[in-house]
Order: structure tokens, then C-alpha cells, then sequence
């Protein structure tokens, strides 16, 4: 009886520590989400500028601006490409940029890691981490509009998107706020509740049974972290990050699960696009090229 009793007293504790964690993802995400939406009620109304044109920009310099943005450490930043992808306001490669270089809690967990008497090499070893993973962010993205934009050819806008959104934006024009406040509403509440449900998950399974040394075999090892982090929530790359640093993951899996994990990008992208076959050859290649760059990385530190 006292067994059970103890049990229910863990139990509720640990559901409302990951319904706070889900909250406080959901709500970091809200700045940088209504921004984006914002930007995409502003590009309806606009006369001279539109998606086409953003989107034109998007397929020359979109790329390296999104690697470049994705090393922030900010969950929002992936969800808010992902809904720019779905007006057809930036490139595929664009928003997988920021994809693989979206860092989520990476910077703030190594930082933490640092001792105070900690020498400046453990420093320019995290500055090399991340300037890496922007170089790769941003190259992969450029390889992903070369593979992929001729065959994504389902048509975007914004006006088709708020059509499927329901958010009667033609009603409220000249209120550009209000509508961009409807569409983040609603995605922020789907986010809370997703994340709210897989940080549950990952306090009852425990991530620390998912390490092993499986994980640091050369490719099988890249293969298996990649996958795990395609899970969309910003607590993965806290899982993969101290992994590394504990010794269980090799700097190609670091990577490899790195760059996989777009954090709540994935989330947003499938609740804002709805052609289901885009999503998966998206996902498909997001995965396939962290592997690889995983692979890579890991041969390349073989040399050095």
C-alpha cells in the first residue's frame, strides 16, 4: 500500500513539471511566431512586395540568412520558417536551413558545462560546434533547393493558407494584430499540448535508457540519433547534447541528431501544410542529409 502511495506522490509532481515545461515551450515560442505571422498578414495586404517576390529573394540569399538565424538559441525561430515555407514566402532550402542549424537549448547546455576555472579551449571548441553547424545549415539548405524545388510544386500563398486557417483575415483588414494573433493562438495551443504530451513520455520512459553504446558505432550510430532527433521538441537537443558531453555520442552523432532536430519546426510544418506527400519528402531528405553530415563530421574528426 505504501508503495502505491509513493508512486501517486511521484506521479503527480512529474506530470506537472512536464505540463510546465510544455507551457514554457509553447510560450517562448510565441514572440518569434506571431513576428512571422505578422510579416505573412503584411505580405497579403502589400501592393508591391508579395510571397512571390520574398520567395525570389528566398532562393539566392534565403539559405544563408536561415543558417545564420537558426543558431539562435530560440525554439520559435524553426516553427516561424515553417509557416513562411507554407505561404510560399521562402524556399524549402530556406526553411531547412534554419532546420539544420536550429540549435534549440545546445549553446546553453555546453556553456553550462564549462567550469569557472574552465580553460578557453572548451570555449573555442562550442564556437567551432556552432559555426560548423551554421556552415552546414546553410550549405545543406542550398543542396536541398537544388534537390527539391522542382519537385515540390504544389502552389503556396498566403491567401490559400488563411482560407485553410479560418481565420476570416478579409474581415479584419487594416487589423493586421488581430489577425496575426488568431494564427499564433491557435498553433501555440497545439504546441503546448504536443509538447506537454512528449515531455510526459520522456519522463516515464526515462531518455537516459535511450543512450547506450550502440550509439556511438560508426553510421548505425548517426542512423539511430538522427532518427531520435526528428522527435519535434526542443528537450531532444538537451538529451543528444549531453550525451556528448558524457561521452556516449561521438561528435558525428552530435550532429547527425543536431541537425535533425528542428524543434518545434516539424510541429508547426505539419500543422500548417497540409500536402501530406511534401511533408514526407521533407522530412525524408531532413533526415537523410543530417546522417550523412553526421558521417561526414565523424570521418572528418578521424583526421584531426
Amino acid at each position: 500500500m505504501s508503495d502505491v502511495i509513493s508512486h501517486a506522490d511521484g506521479f503527480w509532481p512529474q506530470v506537472g513539471e512536464a505540463a510546465l515545461d510544455g507551457l514554457k515551450d509553447g510560450l517562448w515560442s510565441i514572440p518569434i511566431l506571431f513576428v512571422a505571422y505578422l510579416l505573412m498578414e503584411l505580405l497579403e495586404r502589400s501592393k508591391r512586395l508579395n510571397e512571390g517576390v520574398l520567395h525570389g529573394y528566398s532562393r539566392k540569399a534565403g539559405p544563408l540568412l536561415g543558417g545564420l538565424l537558426g543558431i539562435v538559441p530560440q525554439c520559435g525561430i524553426s516553427g516561424a520558417a515553417a509557416t513562411l515555407f507554407s505561404t510560399g514566402s521562402i524556399t524549402v532550402g530556406t526553411m531547412l536551413a534554419v532546420f539544420f542549424a536550429t540549435s534549440d537549448e545546445m549553446l546553453p547546455v555546453m556553456l553550462s558545462s564549462l567550469s569557472e576555472g574552465a580553460s578557453s579551449s572548451g570555449v573555442i571548441k562550442i564556437v567551432y560546434i556552432l559555426i560548423a553547424k551554421a556552415a552546414l545549415g546553410i550549405a545543406l539548405g542550398y543542396l536541398a533547393d537544388l534537390l527539391l524545388l522542382r519537385r515540390l510544386r504544389a502552389q503556396k500563398d498566403i491567401h490559400s493558407f488563411c482560407e485553410r486557417e479560418h481565420c476570416s483575415c478579409d474581415e479584419e483588414e487594416g487589423n493586421v494584430f488581430v489577425s496575426a494573433l488568431k494564427h499564433t493562438l491557435k498553433i501555440a495551443i497545439m504546441l503546448i499540448a504536443v509538447n506537454f504530451a512528449l515531455n510526459l513520455l520522456f519522463t516515464f520512459i526515462g531518455v537516459e535508457r535511450l543512450s547506450g553504446s550502440v550509439l556511438n558505432q560508426p553510421v548505425v550510430g548517426e542512423l539511430i540519433v538522427a532518427l531520435f532527433g526528428l522527435i519535434p521538441n526542443c528537450s531532444v537537443s538537451v538529451v543528444i547534447t549531453q550525451s556528448y558531453l558524457s561521452g556516449v555520442l561521438g561528435l558525428g552523432g552530435l550532429f547527425a541528431g543536431l541537425l535533425a532536430n528542428a524543434g518545434i519546426g516539424l510541429l508547426v510544418l505539419l500543422r500548417s501544410n497540409k500536402n501530406h506527400r511534401e511533408n514526407a519528402i521533407i522530412i525524408a531528405t531532413l533526415y537523410g542529409l543530417s546522417v550523412l553530415a553526421g558521417i561526414a563530421v565523424r570521418l572528418v574528426s578521424t583526421l584531426f
